[in-house]
């Protein structure tokens, strides 16, 4: 990915952004960790179509940091991983082959460093970066802080990210930024993940609701911060899943009650408007099996790819399937084909 490409997406979403002002904004992330293993579910919610791509990298790509500065960080990839490629630019969502898994999600209130001399990466290259060099959450957190992650301005505006990141062993982390600082939450504070406000807000309100000492019904409204409390409460109060596949089954219906219906208007805070950022697609990582599942909202079907069934091998050709086709079902993995490395260098 170049810095041009990058800036292209940065000012549309930008531009978009400046017209919606504070319209509400979404997407959702839940960890649920058994005895039988760990399932990460999440929301893509956006205000324009990403056309996303599942796309399947091999080891042995050599990457960039895409920043503009002509600082940025340079890496080969250790790892192979099968991502959601958005917009044509943007790792937005992926898990690699040792089950660690990578969310990027929408935070407003995101205020990063202040550039320094560290080698940057773009904050919509940085998934990319993490699940091509990690295995675990503490390789991942300690990656971090060797580079800076940096946003490219366009029209006086920055995109404001958010991150989430699991392993196979049920580790988890958010990263956020905020007030110019980078802020990590690990453990059990960080299985839930939704938008603004920060996680040590959504933490401190979800106090006033029902299951964590207040006396609030769960709210129905589609506002991050009601998604939060709805996503956790349901997340508390599931019964302990029998086996795996139980597991993804209760991830996935705790996903669909923070899912934002295409079409749908926002009543939030009493204020009735046409909510502009809907639900496009949704995974389901399970970690352990290594397979990561995906569905469309405009698709009654899910498919999924067992990653156990792809060659990663260095190499190897990078490989896709567009999750806008509908008719794709079940494990798709022979469905992948073979695309041009257009965005990264040829693997080393």
């Amino acid at each position: 990915m170049t810095a041009k490409q990058l800036s292209v997406l940065v000012l549309s979403a930008s531009l978009s952004l400046g017209l919606l002002d504070q319209a509400a904004t979404a997407c959702s992330r839940i960890l649920l960790n058994t005895d039988h293993g760990h399932v990460v579910g999440r929301t893509m919610d956006l205000y324009i179509p990403d056309h996303p791509k599942l796309v399947a990298y091999p080891r042995g790509i050599a990457r960039d940091g895409a920043v503009t500065d002509g600082n940025g960080v340079r890496w080969v990839s250790k790892y192979g991983s099968v991502v959601v490629n958005s917009l044509g630019i943007a790792t937005s969502d992926g898990m690699n082959e040792k089950g660690f898994v990578a969310n990027l999600l929408y935070l407003h209130d995101s205020q990063y460093e202040t550039r320094d001399t560290r080698p940057g990466v773009a904050n919509a290259m940085v998934l990319q970066y993490l699940l091509d060099v990690s295995a675990t959450v503490a390789e991942a957190l300690a990656e971090l802080d060797k580079v800076q992650i940096v946003s490219v301005k366009a029209a006086g505006r920055e995109w404001p990210l958010h991150i989430s990141i699991s392993d196979a062993t049920g580790d988890s982390a958010v990263i956020e930024f905020v007030n110019g600082a980078k802020v990590v939450h690990r453990g059990k504070d960080s299985s839930v993940m939704t938008n603004e406000p920060p996680l040590d807000w959504q933490l401190n309100n979800l106090k006033k609701y029902r299951y964590f000492g207040g006396t609030e019904p769960l709210p129905g409204d589609i506002d991050p911060a009601s998604r939060f409390v709805r996503a956790s409460a349901f997340l508390k109060t599931i019964p302990a899943p029998k086996d795996i596949r139980e597991a993804l089954a209760e991830v996935y219906s705790i996903v669909k009650t923070v899912s934002v219906p295409l079409g749908a208007e926002n009543t939030s805070a009493g204020v009735h408007s046409e909510d502009t950022w809907p639900t496009l697609w949704t995974t389901l990582a399970d970690a352990g099996d290594r397979l990561y599942f995906f569905q469309a909202s405009g698709s009654p079907n899910m498919f999924w790819i067992d990653l156990g069934k792809i060659n990663f091998a260095k190499g190897m050709p990078i490989k896709q399937v567009s999750g806008e086709e509908i008719s794709l079902v079940g494990e798709v993995s022979s469905k992948l084909k073979p695309i041009k490395n257009k965005h990264h260098r040829k693997p080393v």
